[in-house]
C-alpha cells in the first residue's frame, strides 16, 4: 500500500466513525451540554469539520478562508450562523470560543452532516490530485510557515479520531446509548 493510499484508508475510517457516532445521537440531545462548562456534541462536530475544511481547502488547496466549503456551499445561509471572526484569531474553528460562542453554534444536525459529506467529497477530490511525492511538497502559508499535504492529512486523521472519542463520551454523559453497545432492554 502506498503512503497516499494509507492516508485515504485512514480518512475513510475516520469519516465513517464520525458519521456513525453523529447519526447515533438523538436529535433532542445533539445540542445538550453534558455539564455547564462542557461542550455539546454539535459543537465538537462543528469544530472537527471546521478544522477539516481548513486542512483541505486552506492548507492543501491554498484557498482563502472565505473560499472554504462552509462559505462556497452556503452553510451560513442554511444554518443562520457565520463562523467568521470568532474564536482564536477569528478563524471560526471552535478553538478559543467563549461559552456564548459555543451556544451560538446551531445544533442543526442535517446541515452539519451535509457539511461532512461535502468535506469528504472534496477530500477525495484532493487525494485524487496527489501522489506519494506531491504529498511531501512544501507549501508556504500567508504566515510564512511551511506545511506539507502529508502533515495536514495526518492532522485531519488524528484530530477526527480524537474528537470521535470525545463525542462518544459526551453521548454517555447526556444519556444517549454508546454506538458499539447493543441496546438490550
Amino acid at each position: 500500500m502506498s503512503e497516499l493510499q494509507a492516508y485515504r484508508t485512514m480518512i475513510d475510517a475516520a469519516s465513517s466513525d464520525l458519521r456513525n457516532v453523529i447519526e447515533s445521537i438523538p436529535e433532542q440531545v445533539f445540542g445538550t451540554r453534558p455539564a455547564p462548562d462542557a461542550n455539546p456534541a454539535n459543537f465538537v462536530f462543528f469544530h472537527v469539520l471546521r478544522h477539516w475544511d481548513r486542512d483541505i481547502n486552506m492548507h492543501i488547496r491554498g484557498q482563502d478562508a472565505t473560499a472554504d466549503a462552509w462559505h462556497r456551499h452556503g452553510l451560513t445561509d442554511t444554518t443562520g450562523y457565520s463562523p467568521e471572526g470568532r474564536g482564536f484569531n477569528g478563524m471560526g474553528t471552535g478553538y478559543g470560543y467563549s461559552a456564548a460562542d459555543v451556544d451560538e453554534v446551531p445544533p442543526n444536525k442535517d446541515a452539519l452532516m451535509q457539511y461532512h459529506r461535502i468535506l469528504k467529497e472534496e477530500t477525495d477530490q484532493v487525494l485524487d490530485t496527489l501522489d506519494d511525492e506531491s504529498i511531501h511538497g512544501e507549501r508556504v502559508l500567508a504566515t510564512g510557515a511551511t506545511i506539507t499535504p502529508a502533515a495536514r492529512l495526518r492532522h485531519l486523521i488524528a484530530h477526527t479520531f480524537v474528537h470521535v472519542g470525545d463525542i462518544e463520551y459526551i453521548k454517555g454523559l447526556v444519556g444517549a446509548p454508546a454506538s458499539d453497545v447493543p441496546n438490550v432492554g
